[in-house]
């Protein structure tokens, strides 16, 4: 009887055994997930992941964004939540967070920005207990700058892409009329003159042959903007600049500037202060050009077109005055952009190139520009150079 109840006695010990080691088993493996779950919210990267209850006091927490604010996430627990943000963005958290508890979800919700340079969304939902009961809240709080800065970039090629597609649309037009005069010119001309006998008059001959060599000269003058905005565009400009005399340099380019055109306008120029002064001589000729040719285009035949140049505060100032048909209001934002000309100039000869040259040029020359309008009146163009 003794043998049998030793034996009994282990039989039934047995069960117990096995039930203490299952259990201290599965104390290990929740052990050991709990340490896989706590590493998952401390090395979280990008923000922070919280349960929180309805106190706004932290459960548990952890994340990169604590390093980043200099919290200790162990300390956190048990207090207030994000104690290093500032109020009005913890605010508007516990705003949300009451949402949360009354069985909302949040998702992607924007945070005001709290950090230089960086944005983060918040992700909320309700934790329940088993009777359906909401006391936590779980939030995931997210770093997108990456997103952010990459949404920009995008933005901004669309936005280029639209530029694009406008200035190709342009171009086109702009092509299309400006080459069709010159080359119809050149064409009438040609044909005109294989109808000539070599005893005609030389007078009608030498008319024709002005003609194309002024069309064709307008065909290079075309192409030389577009060689001298693919420069621009390719960061290819060698900018030299020179001592010289800028009132003896302007005075000669008046005199040799298209002498067929200065009859018919009269050209005042005025310098005051010293004249010594260090710049680009190629490109100062080439800004003075095409100011000069669009206050005669823009201007009717006869009137006066000022230039003057004077020290204002150590710096040099070039304006370039005429009294034409002004610009439009509703156009002056666009006026350096390329290929672009106001809705009372469609009608005139130009490329809508030379005042987007001009801009790039005085800003080589570490200048500025500036103008002032009044439609019908004229239009007067400043420029400012540093001095040396």
């Amino acid at each position: 009887m003794q043998k049998t109840g030793k034996t009994s006695v282990r039989k039934s010990a047995l069960p117990a055994g096995n039930s203490n080691k299952e259990a201290a088993s599965k104390r290990k493996e929740l052990s050991r997930e709990q340490k896989l779950f706590l590493q998952l919210l401390h090395n979280y990267p990008d923000g922070a992941l919280s349960i929180i209850d309805k106190k706004f006091n932290f459960v548990i927490t952890g994340g990169a964004l604590h390093k980043a604010l200099s919290s200790n996430p162990f300390e956190l627990i048990g207090n207030s939540i994000y104690p290093k943000l500032p109020e009005n963005v913890r605010q508007v958290i516990k705003s949300q967070l009451k949402k949360v508890f009354k069985g909302e979800h949040i998702s992607a919700f924007d945070l005001p920005k709290f950090m230089k340079n960086e944005f983060y969304i918040m992700d909320a939902f309700p934790v329940s207990e088993q009777d359906g009961t909401i006391v936590y809240a779980g939030v995931i709080i997210r770093n997108i700058t990456f997103l952010k800065k990459a949404e920009e970039e995008l933005k901004e090629s669309l936005k280029k892409e639209r530029e694009l597609g406008e200035m190709k649309s342009r171009f086109i037009t702009m092509a299309s009329h400006e080459f069709r005069t010159p080359l119809s010119a050149v064409l009438t001309s040609v044909q005109l003159l294989k109808k000539y006998k070599a005893t005609e008059s030389e007078a009608k001959i030498d008319k024709h042959i002005g003609r194309i060599i002024s069309s064709v000269q307008r065909l290079t003058d075309i192409l030389d903007d577009f060689q001298t905005v693919g420069k621009i565009q390719e960061e290819n400009i060698l900018v030299c600049p020179v001592k010289l005399n800028i009132k003896e340099m302007i005075n000669q380019f008046i005199d040799e500037f298209d002498h067929t055109k200065k009859e018919d306008y009269k050209i005042v120029y005025t310098h005051k202060g010293k004249e010594s002064v260090e710049l680009d001589p190629g490109l100062f000729k080439i800004i003075l050009s095409n100011l000069l040719s669009n206050a005669m285009k823009f201007s009717d035949e006869g009137t006066q077109i000022k230039i003057i140049t004077q020290w204002v505060k150590g710096h040099l100032q070039l304006s370039v005055e005429d009294a034409g048909i002004g610009i439009p209001a509703d156009f002056r934002n666009y006026i350096f952009q390329r290929f672009y000309r106001a809705s009372n100039a469609l009608n005139i000869q130009g490329t809508g190139l030379g005042l987007h040259i001009v801009k790039k040029y005085v800003e080589l020359m570490n200048g500025t520009i500036q103008y002032e309008s009044k439609l019908g009146k004229g239009t007067s163009f400043i420029l400012t150079f540093g001095s040396k």
